[in-house]
This record gives C-alpha cells, structure tokens and sequence, in this order.
C-alpha cells in the first residue's frame, strides 16, 4: 500500500500502488518479477564461483598477506584471487579442472589434503557440469597461486598436494 508522506498533492510517495514502486527518492518504476535463472549455464557459473569462494576461505594468514602485496588493491585481495581462480570466461577454471582430470595427477592425495583443508564438494542441482570435488577445489587454488609466483619453491602442484595444503593454510 502506498503511503502519502506531508500533505495531499506533495508528490512525496513512497511503496506500491498495484503495479507502481514508489521509492523515497521520488523514482517510479514499474512492479517487475525477480530474475534468477535457474539455467544449467548460470548453474555453471555459480557453480564455479562458489568453488573459487571455498579456496578464497581455505587461505591462512601467509597467503593473505602474500595476497594483499600481490593485489593492486591490498584490501580487495579476495577478489582479486577470484578474478585469477576463474580468469576470463571461466579459462583459468576450466584448465585447471582439465589438468586435475588427468590420469598421470595424483588425485587421491589432493581429495586427503582437501579434506583436511575443510573442503567439502561444491554442485548446483541445475548445473550442467558435474559436481567440483574438495581435491578439484584445492589443485586449482594452488595452481592459480603457482601462476601468480606464491611459493615457487614447492614446485607446480601434482604430487605434493599435502606440502600445498599446508603451505596454502599458513
């Protein structure tokens, strides 16, 4: 219901008025429906997203200090990793889960390190990828840091997924 604000005819209105928004800044503005498409693609975004949000929880200390000289901006050090976890169109994101995919990785020591990362497995019900696993999750956060230049010394992850987890947690 619409509410007149001060006396009649003073235009200050604010609420709905049947298919009519009145804001407190004097905009009005048609009554439109949420839009949240539930669509396997924007499934698949999401579904990459919160995967890329898990590994930005999972860093200790280190590697957010490391982080914050590493971003333009120190105090958008969370989204600046988000930006390189995904990359453009989902590039970083993709090669990296291509890379984890492959027969000759060491997946098993990657799912026992993320386990004790405190990941857990990320999916989406209408998403048309597969479900991320916690192993998935960890190999990309440390082969985003690796191509970023943090901790160099551990060498390109692959089989020293327990060394990265630890590393990446510190």
């Amino acid at each position: 219901m619409a509410k007149v604000i001060g006396p009649l005819f003073s235009m200050r209105v604010s609420g709905a008025l049947g298919e009519i928004i009145f804001d407190r800044r004097g905009f009005v503005r048609r009554k439109g429906r949420v839009r949240d498409p539930k669509t396997s693609r924007q499934g698949d975004f999401r579904q990459a997203m919160m995967a890329a949000q898990e590994g930005v929880k999972v860093c200790g200390p280190q590697t957010r200090q490391a982080l914050r000289r590493l971003s333009p901006e120190p105090a958008r050090w969370s989204a600046f990793l988000l930006k390189h976890l995904l990359g453009p169109g989902r590039s970083t994101y993709n090669e990296c889960l291509a890379r984890y995919a492959e027969p000759g990785l060491e997946q098993s020591g990657w799912e026992v390190a993320a386990v004790e990362a405190d990941l857990r497995p990320v999916s989406l019900a209408y998403a048309g990828d597969t479900a991320i696993s916690a192993g998935a999750q960890l190999f990309l956060l440390a082969s985003t840091l690796f191509s970023l230049g943090l901790y160099g010394e551990l060498g390109q992850p692959g089989g020293n997924a327990a060394a990265w987890q630890e590393r990446i947690m510190s």
